[in-house]
């Protein structure tokens, strides 16, 4: 499966990492575009729903811990992560 979506989430996380001004999440999001870029390129095997799903609670959480314009971008990450999960089969 093409885990373009999942680097696009990397991406949107990595663009709300550097959208001034800090927030104090900084670190929380660091572990999770670390997490999403090894699950878009180094996992061996796909993500499962239940990886997917936990990260997009932690998206969710983080997303009302930040001001708009960096919850923009995580909610950018959120969606690809659902359009991601859209193409996986059921656990």
């Amino acid at each position: 499966m093409c885990r373009r979506f999942i680097r696009r989430a990397n991406r949107a996380v990595l663009r709300a990492i550097e959208t001034p001004p800090d927030s104090g999440v900084e670190d929380r999001l660091d572990e999770v575009a670390a997490r999403l870029w090894y699950l878009a390129e180094a996992h061996p095997e796909p993500p499962d729903p239940g990886q997917v799903s936990r990260l997009r609670a932690t998206l969710t959480d983080l997303e009302e811990r930040v001001a708009d314009h960096r919850a923009a971008r995580l909610a950018d990450a959120r969606h690809c992560l659902a359009a991601y999960g859209r193409h996986l089969d059921p656990v």
